[in-house]
C-alpha cells in the first residue's frame, strides 16, 4: 500500500553508507527513489547495497561525460530532494550544486552529507569512516587497559548522519507545504557525531549523573558459556528480578540499598560478586525467560546471524525478507518508523531494488513538478505552531522532543514526580517541564486539557502501560481525533516480545552489536548510546512523517519507533544473509583502513583500498616495498609511522591522498574552537546551576535553521507558565 511519502520524488548520488541510507529512509515511506551509481557500479563493495538501494531504482550515470551529467541535470530538474555525501565542492565541480541547481529549481530539497561540512577546515580531507570516528573520539581506549584504542567496526558516524539528513529532509518537506520554497540541507558525518556524543559531552558545576551502572548493570557469563546483559534501572525492576531468581533474602540483608549501592564500592563490588555467581547457575535462555516474566530488563547476547533467524524479529518486522527478481530471499534489517497499519491500514512494506541496464534511460513518474506558490517565503521553523506533549524518559523519547523543540515545535515534557530524571538538562532544553500525578484527579485533568490543544503526543512506557494509565492511543485520540500519537518501544510492536521492558543495551545485545564488539569471547558493551540517541532522531523523523501525512489528509496517526528497529539500521553493513560482509580485527579493516601508533599518539589512516595510484605514492614516499600479504603491509606500516609523530603524518599523507586524523579525546572535542563557531558546542548560563556546556543542534537547514532552545529549568518549574499559556489557547482567537 502507498507509504507517507507517496508521490514524493528523490534523487540519490550518495556513495557509501550515509546518502544511500538516507535515501532508504525515505524510500521505505513510500517515495520514488532514483540512484545514481558511477560506471561499473557502486565502488563499496558489499552485499548491504541490495540494503540501502531497497525500494529504488538504481542506474549507471558517468557524471565526468556530458550525456550523463545532462541527464543527471535534467532528473535533479524533476525532483523534490536530492541526496550527496561527496566532499564539498564536488557536486559544484559537475554543475550540479545546490546553488546552481536550487536557483533553477526553487523548490528543491538539497541535502549534503559530507565527511567534514564546507566550513570546516577539514572539508578537502578524505573523510573515510574511522577518520570521523577519530576525530570525535569513537575508539576510545578500554576504562583500565594501557591505553589502546578499541576499534569496532559499525559506521555509526554515517548512521547518524543518515538519520539527522532523513528527519531533516521531512521537516523540510513540511516547510515546502507552506509556501513551495526548497532549501539547502547540509550535515557533515563529523558533526552528527555530536548527536551521538550527547550527555557524554556536557559539563556543568555539578556531577553529571549519566548511568545507572552501580545497580549492577552490566553483561554476566552464564551457565552454558553465553553471555546476558541485564539493566536494573528501577529498584522495583532488581526487586523484581531477585524474587523470581529465588534470592529474595538479598531484599532483607540490604545488598540492593541504592544509597550504600552510590557510596559504598566494596557493597557495589559484593553486589556484582552475587550476581555473577547468580547468573553462573543457569543458562542465558532460561534467565531471559525468567527476568522478561518477571518484568525486568534483560537480553541475551546474540550474534546478529541468531537475530536474522529470531521469531520475534521476523514477526515484528525488525528483520524484513525480501525476495528479488531472480527469487532469491535476503533478511536484512527493517523499517526505521512506522505507522500502525491495523489502526490506519496505511503500511507500507519496502520492496527490493531495481537495478536498470547499462544505457537504459531513468525516468521519474509523470507528475506536475512543485512550484512555490504566492505565499511569501516563511523562514520559521517547519514546525512553528506544532504543539507537543513529550511524556518519554530516559534518552531516546526527550531525545526526540528536543529535536522536535529545534525544528521550532512548542513542546511542553511531563514527567512522573515519583521518578528519577536523567541528564535533565540535556535532553529537556528548549522544552517547558511539568510534573504531573496522573493518580491525582486535578493533574489527570491538565493533562487532558493539553491533549485538546496538542499535535502530538509522545510516550515510551513499556507495552499496554500507557493503555493502563488511560493515556493510550484510543483515550487520547477521542479527546484529540488527529492527534500524532507517538510510541517508542525497546523491541518494537507486534511478536512475543513486544511487552519485555529494554534499554540501550538490551537493542545491543539481542541484535548482535556486543557480540561482534566483544573480546576473547566475552560481549562488550558499545561506548556510545548509539540506539538512544538514533531512536530519538528517528523517532523524531517519524512525528514528522505523521504531520506531514496529516497536512495532506487530515488523519491522525499511530507512528511508532524502536530501540531494536535503530539497533538493525545501525548494523545494516552487516545485519543480512548474505555472504560478502567486510572482515576487520583490532585495529581495523585491513593495512589501508586501520588505526595506527605514531611516537606521541595513534592515528586512523583511511585510503580506498581500490586506489592502487595513493596507495603507491604512499608507499613509495616511505619508501617500503609491495608486501606479500596484508598482514606484511601493516606490519611494515606500523614500524615506519611509529617513526614520527602525529602532525608530521597528518600533513604528509593527507597531501599524498590519504585520509588521516589523530585520535581526539572528548575534552578535545567538546573544546574545539570550530565546533563552537559552529554551534555544536553551546554554553549557556543556568540560573541554579552556573554555566552549563552540552552539544547544539547538528542539522543545518539555509532556510529554516535548527535552534538550540532555552536552558531547561528545573523538574516541573513550568507549571504556571504553562496553565497560562492553557489560558490563552483555549481563548476565542487562539488555534483551534
Amino acid at each position: 500500500m502507498a507509504g507517507i511519502l507517496d508521490g514524493v520524488r528523490v534523487l540519490d548520488f550518495g556513495h557509501f553508507v550515509a546518502g544511500p541510507l538516507c535515501a532508504m529512509l525515505l524510500a521505505d515511506q513510500g517515495a520514488e527513489v532514483i540512484h545514481i551509481d558511477p560506471p561499473g557500479g557502486p565502488r563499496f563493495e558489499t552485499p548491504a547495497n541490495a540494503v540501502w538501494n531497497r525500494g529504488k531504482t538504481c542506474v549507471e550515470l558517468d557524471l565526468h561525460d556530458p550525456s550523463g551529467r545532462a541527464r543527471a541535470l535534467e532528473l535533479a530538474l524533476q525532483t523534490d530532494v536530492l541526496i550527496e555525501n561527496f566532499r564539498p565542492g564536488v557536486m559544484d565541480s559537475l554543475g550540479l550544486g545546490h546553488a546552481t541547481l536550487c536557483e533553477r529549481h526553487p523548490g528543491l530539497i538539497y541535502c549534503s552529507l559530507p565527511g567534514f561540512g564546507h566550513d570546516d577546515a577539514r572539508c578537502g580531507l578524505a573523510a573515510w569512516e574511522g577518520v570521523v570516528a577519530a576525530a570525535t573520539d569513537t575508539y576510545r581506549p578500554e576504562p583500565g587497559s594501557p591505553g589502546e584504542p578499541l576499534f569496532w567496526p559499525l559506521p555509526v558516524a554515517s548512521n547518524m548522519a543518515a538519520f539527522q539528513a532523513a528527519t531533516a529532509c521531512v521537516m523540510a518537506l513540511i516547510a515546502r507545504e507552506r509556501d513551495g520554497r526548497g532549501q539547502h540541507i547540509e550535515v557533515p558525518l563529523f558533526d552528527a557525531m555530536y548527536s551521538l556524543i550527547g550527555a557524554r559531552g556536557m559539563s556543568m558545576p555539578t556531577p553529571v549523573q549519566l548511568s545507572f551502572d552501580h545497580i549492577g548493570f552490566g553483561v554476566y557469563r552464564c551457565a552454558d558459556g553465553r553471555d546476558v546483559h541485564f539493566a536494573p534501572v528501577a529498584p522495583r525492576f532488581m526487586e523484581w528480578f531477585v524474587d523470581a531468581a529465588g534470592v529474595t533474602a538479598w531484599r532483607t540483608e540490604g545488598l540492593m540499598d541504592r544509597a550504600r549501592l552510590a557510596e559504598d564500592p566494596l557493597h557495589a563490588a559484593e553486589l556484582r560478586r552475587r550476581l555473577r555467581d547468580l547468573f553462573a547457575s543457569r543458562p542465558a535462555a532460561e534467565w531471559e525467560k525468567l527476568a522478561n516474566v518477571a518484568g525486568a530488563a534483560l537480553s541475551q547476547c546474540r550474534t546478529m546471524g541468531e537475530w536474522l533467524q529470531e521469531p520475534h524479529a521476523l514477526v515484528s518486522g525488525c528483520v524484513l525478507e525480501l525476495q528479488d527478481p531472480e527469487s532469491n530471499l535476503m533478511r536484512q534489517c527493517g523499517t526505521a518508523v512506522r505507522m500502525d497499519a491495523q489502526a490506519l491500514q496505511a503500511a507500507h512494506t519496502p520492496q527490493i531494488g531495481r537495478r536498470l541496464a547499462v544505457g537504459e534511460v531513468p525516468h521519474f513518474r509523470d507528475r506536475p513538478l512543485r512550484s512555490p506558490c504566492s505565499k511569501p517565503a516563511d523562514s520559521s521553523g517547519p514546525l512553528s505552531g506544532i504543539r507537543v506533549l513529550d511524556l518519554t524518559q530516559i534518552w531516546a523519547g526527550p531525545t526526540a522532543g528536543r529535536l522536535l523543540a529545534e525544528y521550532g515545535a512548542d513542546v511542553i515534557k511531563v514527567n512522573s514526580p515519583r521518578e528519577p530524571i536523567l541528564t535533565h538538562e540535556e535532553v529537556n532544553r528548549g522544552k517547558l517541564s511539568l510534573l504531573l500525578d496522573l493518580n491525582l484527579a486535578p493533574d489527570r485533568a491538565l493533562l487532558e486539557r493539553l491533549v485538546q490543544r496538542a499535535d502530538v503526543f509522545m510516550q515510551n512506557f513499556a507495552h499496554g502501560t500507557a493503555d493502563r494509565l488511560g493515556i493510550g492511543m484510543d483515550a487520547m485520540s477521542q479527546i484529540k481525533p488527529d492527534l500524532i500519537y507517538t510510541s517508542i518501544s525497546a523491541y518494537g510492536y507486534g511478536g512475543p516480545w513486544q511487552a519485555h521492558r529494554g534499554y540501550e543495551v538490551q537493542a545491543q545485545a539481542c541484535v548482535g552489536a556486543q557480540a561482534q564488539f566483544g573480546r576473547a569471547g566475552m560481549a562488550r558493551r558499545l561506548p556510545y548510546e548509539i540506539n538512544d540517541y538514533g531512536t530519538g532522531i528517528l523517532a523524531a523523523f517519524a512525528v514528522g512523517l505523521g504531520l506531514l501525512n496529516r497536512q495532506r489528509s487530515k488523519d491522525a496517526a499511530h507512528m511508532q519507533a524502536a530501540l531494536t528497529y535503530t539497533a538493525g539500521l545501525h548494523q545494516s553493513l552487516y545485519l543480512h544473509d548474505q555472504p560478502g560482509a567486510p572482515t576487520w580485527d583490532e585495529r581495523g579493516f585491513g593495512p589501508w583502513q586501520r588505526l595506527y601508533r605514531t611516537s606521541d599518539a595513534w592515528i586512523f589512516l583511511g585510503v580506498s583500498p581500490r586506489d592502487s595510484f595513493t596507495q603507491r605514492r604512499i608507499l613509495d614516499y616511505l619508501q617500503l616495498a609491495p608486501a606479500r600479504s596484508e598482514g606484511e603491509l601493516a606490519y611494515a606500516l606500523e614500524n615506519t609511522l611509529s617513526s614520527r609523530d602525529a602532525a608530521f603524518w597528518e600533513a604528509r599523507l593527507h597531501a599524498l591522498g590519504a585520509g588521516v586524523h589523530r585520535l581526539a579525546t572528548l575534552e578535545e572535542v567538546m573544546k574545539d574552537t570550530r565546533s563552537r563557531r559552529r554551534g555544536l558546542v553551546i554554553t549557556r548560563h543556568h540560573p541554579g546551576l552556573g554555566d552549563i556546556t552540552m552539544v547544539g543542534p547538528v542539522a543545518s537547514l539555509s532556510r529554516t535553521p535548527l535552534v538550540p532552545g532555552r536552558v531547561a529549568g528545573p523538574p516541573g518549574s513550568d507549571r504556571k507558565t504553562v496553565e497560562a499559556q492553557l489560558e490563552a489557547w483555549s481563548s476565542p482567537q487562539s488555534k483551534t
